[in-house]
């Protein structure tokens, strides 16, 4: 099995606004070790950094509407002139409770056993935003 899209969904008792803090506020960002860098504008340049300051991944955002949808490409660690991926999320209410969606497109397929590795990361990230934003 190959494949290109890793698509994960998590329900949080909270709602969209907390969710979007989880992501925005870098306080919040870093009980997950570390935040997002950027100004949250189409086009800018998006990134994770570790508590450690040191900055694991780099890319821009393409999407962005506050509390609904962020959506942006993650380049190549090695070259950066190439897009490894491109990550949507959205956010659902319904009766208080907001549905995450994760959606990863990646530029080349992988196999099985990294596919599965991915969901699991997916999992635990999604699961760490649930706590903090139902902590909020």
């Amino acid at each position: 099995m190959n494949t290109n899209l890793i698509e994960r969904s998590i329900e949080i008792n909270a709602s969209p606004d907390k969710v979007w803090r989880v992501f925005t506020d870098a306080a919040i960002t870093r009980q997950m070790g570390g935040e997002y860098v950027s100004d949250w504008k189409v086009g800018s340049p998006f990134g994770w950094k570790g508590v450690n300051g040191r900055q694991y991944t780099y890319g821009e955002i393409m999407e962005i509407e506050a509390g609904k949808l962020l959506k942006h490409k993650l380049f190549n660690r090695q070259d950066k002139s190439l897009i490894a991926s491109e990550i949507t999320y959205k956010f659902e209410e319904n009766n208080g409770i907001t549905t995450l969606f994760a959606r990863e497109e990646l530029s080349q397929s992988i196999d099985e056993e990294d596919y599965k590795e991915a969901v699991q990361g997916w999992d635990t990230a999604l699961y760490a935003v649930k706590q903090l934003a139902e902590g909020i």
